[in-house]
């Protein structure tokens, strides 16, 4: 093989090494964010499917939607960067990239039963593995002959991750902003002005510590599977965003009970992006979609596009109580939602807990108010009404 130049980062080269540790069965990667955890997890699977052939690695997350938005892409990102990617290689079909030595990486969700518990492979990668449950790890770990890779925020309080570190056969990795040489100084600022916004995050996010949240603001939310019947109300709900997550949530309402199901949750969409997916989720024109208004240019692209556009109502203590005092149902395949909303604190000053949420990581919480506000103030919103004809 021809020579291969990449810049990496010391996070590359401190998984790189854990290859070759014969010692060693689990390699923990955890820490702040944009320590580059990801993406040196990417180049090094990449360099070491072209230096070792017919290996199997496998990347696993909770849900395939948010495997596609990120490891997925940054993945095909930098093969074709290092102008290594071929399309003829890549079965967009079972998402597997294969490599000219026999070598592939192939990308699933532990929702994916047969392939949880089907095939073996050499390593396994599992992007945000807070997300996974011990029994789904378990799955995967029988099927792995070589090596495990993990890597997550330590935003949970308790996990079976915690007690991984403890095994003698366990490398962990610890690393922040700091090891990321290649970040710019808007976001380092951002990153360490969280010491101004909230301790526990900071800790978290800046510092890669676990931190025991103190002011979670939802506590009684549940998973759901199935809708119940005679759901008539509901309408769709978007908090835009760019750099940070898009997202658009279905808000159901009966009785008093809200169902919240995220269907878009991804980074750079532009409005085109945005009514594209939309129109692949086939949601229809009549339906209310109810929009953040601080973005006015998307909600008019939007109506231009046909959508039955509303605006959302902002205020944020109004839509936090309103869920409170709903029950609250997060559907199971909904991570992103369902991380948010484990994770969304108020704001402390010392030991005194403020009235205002930290607004970070909260853009399909934002999504879910808004609907469900909406809802309240709007009764029998996307109720569909026909007409019957009786002989009387």
């Amino acid at each position: 093989m021809d020579e291969l130049n990449i810049e990496v980062t010391n996070v590359f080269h401190r998984n790189f090494n854990t290859l070759n540790e014969q010692n060693t069965r689990f390699v923990i990667n955890v820490g702040g964010t944009r320590s580059s955890k990801t993406y040196s997890l990417c180049q090094m699977f990449i360099v070491y499917c072209l230096q070792n052939p017919n290996v199997i690695v496998s990347i696993v997350r909770k849900s395939f939607p948010a495997l596609r938005g990120s490891v997925m892409r940054d993945l095909i990102t930098i093969l074709k960067h290092l102008d290594l990617y071929r399309d003829d290689d890549h079965n967009k079909t079972e998402h597997i990239y294969k490599f000219p030595n026999g070598s592939i990486i192939e990308f699933f969700s532990v929702d994916n039963e047969q392939k949880l518990r089907g095939r073996k492979r050499n390593i396994l990668w599992a992007n945000e593995a807070n997300e996974l449950t011990f029994e789904e790890f378990n799955q995967l770990n029988f099927r792995t002959s070589n090596k495990l890779y993990f890597d997550f925020n330590p935003s949970d309080n308790f996990h079976w991750l915690y007690d991984l570190y403890l095994k003698s056969e366990t490398s962990k990795i610890h690393s922040t902003y700091k090891d990321n040489p290649f970040l710019e100084e808007p976001i380092i600022k951002q990153i360490e002005d969280l010491i101004n916004v909230d301790y526990e995050y900071y800790k978290i996010y800046c510092l890669g510590e676990q931190a025991v949240a103190k002011s979670t603001i939802f506590t009684h939310q549940q998973i759901f599977d199935t809708y119940p019947p005679n759901i008539y109300d509901f309408c769709w709900a978007i908090d835009f965003g760019y750099n940070h997550p898009t997202a658009l949530i279905k808000v159901s309402k009966s009785e008093n009970k809200v169902f919240c199901e995220e269907f878009i949750y991804q980074s750079y969409l532009t409005s085109v992006d945005l009514i594209k997916m939309m129109g692949n989720i086939n949601i229809s024109k009549n339906d209310a979609i109810v929009c953040d208004y601080a973005r006015p240019e998307i909600m008019e692209d939007l109506r231009r596009a046909g959508y039955n556009v509303k605006q959302a109502y902002k205020n944020v203590k109004e839509g936090i109580d309103n869920l409170k005092s709903s029950e609250l149902f997060l559907h199971r395949e909904s991570v992103n939602l369902i991380n948010e909303f484990k994770n969304y604190k108020w704001k402390t000053n010392g030991d005194k807990v403020l009235d205002e949420p930290v607004k970070i990581k909260d853009d399909g919480v934002d999504s879910c108010r808004y609907g469900a506000l909406y809802l309240k103030k709007n009764s029998n919103v996307g109720l569909t009404t026909s007409f019957i004809s009786f002989n009387l």
